[in-house]
């Protein structure tokens, strides 16, 4: 493998001009990108933790959807059968269904024919159609709408829905809105630079559903009181009397997919007002109407309530009309952006939103940039320190390249930067040193069995390689899980992670392979540098480590094991149990862990007070005077910032939170706030469970890979490492009272991936000793594996941790829980691979031979052969 072949370098050579050339727009001036007309002028998209934003997940209302299609199916049936002449009685709408009776026997047929002509073709599939009609006892006919109907309107109403969103937005001027579907009947709305969400949930939150329709002035108001309502007449809220009911005809005489364009103007008193055009069907469908009902009152009703009901004083022509109210300028002004998107098909609901202000992204992208900037020449210096100049500067070389790539990919696939995956970025530049760790133990290990230079480089490369490729399917999984159930900025984690691991795969394979190859070529050497017996003896610094330790790790596993049942005992209790006043033990919705609103459901937001001091007592006070439940106040920093908690209402919870604000900013006038987030109940119910099942895939993943590559004894010492691992990191975010979030999840999925590395790590040497002693006690080969990887594991540790670190003491109060239970996960993971995975295989043995399983008395399961003793 060490040939220096020319594919290779022209593949290594080729991956660093385009790194290079994508990366580049990065640092380049924006109107130098502009410039740009061919080749790569895309740069990293910020997410909106890093740039500021909001960020809306809307749900599309479809039962109400369905609830005005049966209302229109009941109409429709009115307005056929009268037509025809055909008499009817017991029309109404139950559920899904629509029924009539038909009057007179000799007309059913007729009728039936009539209705059954009102089902149509589903679009993408004409076999099926969007009714049932079918005929009844006593002269009946029910008309039902189909699942497959109903699954079609519903979806074409989101996709509808997001492109009107989406015109909507576009004409705030929004720069680069991203809107996009998620699951079937929900949307994700994500506006960078628009920290004003009121105005956002305004724009897209208004149905704009517009019609004309004829009042029904022979309804007295009696009537209305008496709720005598004609059966083709409906009593809708008037806005002109202060939501007073005015009765109009339910049959709509013209609707807003007849309007073209809509503009701001002037009434009659110089009051804003809105102009309408209709298209050339509107406008003659307009003009005929108004002629024929001179005298009489016809309603312009906007979202169900009347926004104008003007007598009709002669034709109007020429398809102009005008809406005219109490509209203020920003009134006027967003209702002309709504009507301009079109008609929403059902109302939108908010479900879950997050605003940043731009000041705390720039605050972000400042963290993470000293963050990385700290990571990156940690991970340099401390390979640098490890192997020397030369093997070391190949390292730094190969983790330059990864960079290069990295971030190139990245700006290729437009993908989204998060502050979460400014911490992928970190992790990966310290996993990324894993492989070249892996390949240099490997050829230390060859050369002190004996092998010459040349031997050694080779089998350094193809022995690792198995290694390098098992431990990385291992991140992949977590982190492909990790995409599938996250939400928001765990996603750009995840993608950030799995980007990541093919990078740095290559780069540490195959970049430093041509570079030792070069290196070889070049100086044609004897010894390997970084060998123990090649002078200096203490340069590099990994000489320092001893190379043939001989530790008896195994000895110590019962005592470790009583630790680690007490700790994941303890970490359970924990876990499941609240110890908080006034809270039942076993009743709390999140048990003993500190969720955050992901999980929990509720609302957070962020006050600052510049240059004076909060009162986290008067704070708590105004929160508890709102009738607000579940408040909780804490002190960030200085004193003068608080985050703010407390329990979303059931009932419109967005604007519940801007309630809460105005209240606030009497007791504190001068307050800001930033970093709003709020999820409602059911958006949080499906987060946690979500999260709960990513665990579980994941760790059964893993579970089907390792039985799969090793033996199914593998397979259970690596699930239970795995256990091991999510349950104390349970109880670490318990006892130290971390919030519980997705982000909290992604750490654990990232934690299952490492120590999945860890533990394939020594479960491949182990693999490769039980081949190569055949007749050595089991025990003693478990041993003598750890022993070899050891330094493998204290080098990848110990720059995973320098990594992290900064990232925790300087990643600011959001990733700091993300950073600290990484860094716990990795020196568990490094704990679990050793006592954990490995005495399971113990307890149960390992097939040495076809029919040969040897048996340890750990004072577990006990086959028929006589056990070994330990030593």
């Amino acid at each position: 493998m060490i040939n220096l072949s020319r594919w290779k370098i022209g593949v290594v050579v080729v991956a660093v001009l385009l790194g290079v050339l994508f990366t580049l727009p990065n640092f380049l001036p924006s109107n130098v990108r502009d410039a740009i007309k061919f080749g790569p002028n895309k740069t990293l998209n910020l997410g909106l933790d890093l740039q500021g934003g909001s960020y809306l997940l809307v749900g599309v209302d479809t039962d109400a959807l369905i609830k005005e299609r049966t209302t229109n199916l009941t109409e429709d049936v009115r307005n056929t059968l009268n037509t025809q002449g055909i008499a009817f009685s017991g029309l109404g709408a139950t559920g899904h269904s629509v029924n009539v009776r038909i009057t007179d026997p000799a007309q059913v047929d007729k009728a039936y024919g009539l209705l059954a002509a009102m089902a149509t073709p589903l679009p993408k599939n004409p076999s099926l159609k969007d009714l049932s009609v079918k005929r009844g006892d006593d002269q009946t006919i029910s008309m039902t709408l189909t699942e497959d109907g109903i699954r079609a309107t519903s979806s074409n109403a989101v996709d509808t829905s997001i492109e009107i969103v989406r015109r909507r937005i576009d004409n705030l001027g929004t720069k680069e809105p991203s809107i996009t579907r998620q699951g079937s009947t929900r949307i994700v709305v994500e506006a960078p630079g628009e920290s004003d969400p009121e105005q956002l949930k305004r724009i897209i939150g208004q149905t704009a559903k517009l019609t004309f329709q004829m009042v029904d002035d022979t309804v007295t108001q009696a009537d209305i009181v008496a709720g005598r309502i004609p059966p083709g007449s409906e009593a809708l809220p008037d806005e002109e009397q202060a939501g007073a009911p005015l009765v109009v005809r339910k049959a709509v005489i013209l609707s807003g997919s007849n309007l073209t364009k809509a503009m701001v103007g002037r009434d009659q008193y110089q009051r804003p007002a809105i102009d309408m055009n209709f298209d050339a069907t509107g406008g003659q469908k307009f003009g005929q109407v108004t002629a024929e009902n001179i005298g009489k009152r016809f309603a312009i009703i906007l979202d169900g309530k009347v926004v104008s009901a003007p007598v009709i004083q002669g034709a109007i022509p020429g398809g102009h009309g005008q809406i005219t109210g109490s509209f203020t300028p920003q009134q006027a002004s967003d209702m002309v952006a709504v009507l301009n998107g079109g008609a929403l098909p059902a109302p939108l609901k908010i479900e879950q939103q997050r605003t940043v202000t731009a000041e705390l992204g720039a605050d972000a992208v400042a963290k993470g940039e000293i963050s990385t900037v700290i990571a990156f020449f940690s991970v340099i210096v401390f390979m640098l320190l490890a192997y020397g100049l030369l093997f070391g500067g190949i390292s730094v070389a190969s983790l330059i390249v990864n960079l290069l790539l990295l971030i190139g990919g990245m700006s290729m696939m437009q993908s989204t930067l998060t502050l979460p995956g400014i911490a992928g970025l970190i992790l990966t530049l310290a996993m990324a040193v894993d492989a070249n760790v892996l390949i240099y133990e490997r050829m230390r290990d060859e050369v002190h069995a004996g092998r010459n230079l040349i031997a050694a480089l080779n089998a350094g490369f193809s022995k690792a390689l198995e290694t390098i490729m098992d431990a990385n399917v291992t991140t992949l999984v977590a982190a492909a899980i990790m995409y599938m159930f996250g939400a928001g900025p765990v996603k750009g984690f995840a993608v950030t992670l799995m980007l990541g691991t093919f990078t740095s795969v290559f780069s540490a394979v195959m970049v430093t392979q041509v570079l030792v190859a070069l290196w070889y070529k070049w100086r044609r050497p004897k010894t390997l540098p970084i060998a123990d017996d090649v002078a200096p003896k203490a340069w590099p610094l990994i000489k320092v480590l001893p190379k043939n330790t001989d530790i008896h790790f195994v000895n110590f596993s019962k005592f470790a094991t009583i630790i680690s049942v007490v700790a994941v005992a303890g970490s359970i209790l924990m876990s499941t149990v609240s110890f908080e006043n006034g809270v039942h033990p076993l009743k709390a919705p999140c048990g003993g862990l500190n969720c955050g609103v992901d999980f929990k459901g509720g609302t957070s937001l962020e006050i600052t007070t510049p240059g004076s001091a909060l009162d986290l007592g008067k704070l708590r006070a105004s929160l508890n005077a709102q009738g607000l439940k579940d408040v909780q106040v804490q002190g960030v920093g200085d004193g003068s910032d608080a985050f703010l908690r407390f329990e979303s209402p059931a009932v419109d919870p967005a604007n519940k939170v801007e309630a809460v604000k105005a209240e606030l900013l009497k007791v504190y006038p001068a307050a800001k706030f930033s970093n709003t987030e709020v999820v409602g109940a059911k958006v949080s119910s499906e987060l946690l469970t979500g999260g709960i099942l990513a665990l579980f895939i994941a760790i059964g993943l893993m579970m089907i890979y390792i039985w799969f590559r090793f033996e199914w004894q593998f397979g259970l010492g690596a699930v239970f490492a795995l256990f091991h691992d999510v349950i104390l990191t349970f109880g670490l975010f318990a006892v130290f009272r971390l919030d519980f979030d997705l982000r909290a999840v992604a750490a654990i999925l990232t934690i299952i991936g490492y120590s999945m590395n860890d533990t394939v790590v020594v479960f491949d040497r182990l693999r490769e000793n039980l081949r190569k002693y055949k007749k050595m006690p089991l025990v003693d080969i478990i041993n003598l594996s750890i022993n070899e990887t050891l330094s493998r594991t204290i080098i990848t540790g110990l720059t995973a941790v320098m990594a992290l670190s900064g990232l925790a003491f300087l990643g600011g109060e959001a990733l700091f829980s993300f950073s600290i239970s990484m860094i716990f996960g990795i020196i568990i993971g490094t704990y679990s691979s050793i006592y954990v995975a490995a005495p399971v295989i113990l307890l149960w043995g390992v097939n040495r031979n076809t029919d040969d399983a040897e048996i340890i008395d750990m004072g577990g399961f006990k086959g028929g052969k006589k056990p070994k003793e330990l030593p």
